[in-house]
This record gives C-alpha cells, sequence and structure tokens, in this order.
C-alpha cells in the first residue's frame, strides 16, 4: 500500500495520468458524437487539473467553500509535489482538530518547527517531536 502512496506522491505521475485522461477524452469524443459535448467539460476539467498539478498549486475545496475566496484556499506544493499545509506558520493557526490524519499535522509542525519556537501551534503537547499523536495514521 506504501508504494500506491508513494506513486500518488508523485508529481511526474500525477502528470502523465492527467495527459493520459485528456488523451482517452479526446478519443472518445472523437469517435463517440453522442459524448462530445460531455467529453469537452471533462477535458476543461482536465485541463485546469494539468495547470494546477504543472504550478505546484492545490485548491483546498472545504476551505474555498468555507470562505469563498479562492486565494485563501489555495495549497502550494513543495517541488515534489506533495502539499505544503504548513506555509503559514503564523502562531497558534493549527490544532489538531484541524486534521484528519497525524501525517498531515506532521507536515504542518516539521514545515513550522524552527529553532527558535518548536512548536508553534502546540500540536506537540508531550515535546516528544510527533505531533497529534491521538489521530489516525492514515494511509
Amino acid at each position: 500500500m506504501k508504494d500506491v502512496a508513494d506513486w500518488r506522491q508523485n508529481k511526474k505521475s500525477r502528470l502523465i495520468i492527467i495527459i493520459g485522461l485528456l488523451l482517452l477524452v479526446v478519443i472518445i469524443g472523437f469517435f463517440f458524437e453522442k459524448t462530445r459535448i460531455f467529453m469537452i467539460g471533462i477535458g476543461a476539467v482536465l485541463l485546469i487539473a494539468l495547470g494546477l498539478e504543472a504550478t505546484n498549486t492545490d485548491v483546498d475545496l472545504g476551505k474555498l467553500v468555507e470562505t469563498g475566496s479562492l486565494s485563501e484556499s489555495m495549497i502550494q506544493r513543495d517541488e515534489n509535489g506533495k502539499a505544503l499545509y504548513g506555509a503559514t506558520c503564523e502562531e497558534n493557526v493549527y490544532n489538531c482538530s484541524n486534521f484528519k490524519t497525524q501525517p498531515e499535522a506532521q507536515e504542518v509542525y516539521d514545515t513550522c518547527n524552527t529553532a527558535e519556537n518548536p512548536d508553534r501551534h502546540g500540536l506537540d503537547r508531550d515535546g516528544d517531536g510527533i505531533a497529534c499523536q491521538s489521530l489516525p495514521a492514515g494511509t
């Protein structure tokens, strides 16, 4: 199962999948006239996904609905394509209830960890370097 997670987190793999899906949509739209309008819509969504992936950007749809602001819901990604949830490292912005899994919390903890303030969000109450230990391990 770890191999699938590594594969999904690989930017090159995601780009290949999106391009492959775009090609499939073009082929289906070309050969099946009744599906063309539907395939154009799917193609537009895939082009948006390709643009977001190519620019290492993502959108948190939950936050978009909650705030109504596209700029506030943008999630930056590192050069490997991993989401940088902890890109905002202001004091006490997050707590464990903001995350679904321990690795998500750990990523914020690690991203915001500095020598002057190693746990600026209070995610590691016992000081062992592991954030939000009560959350599920995730996949």
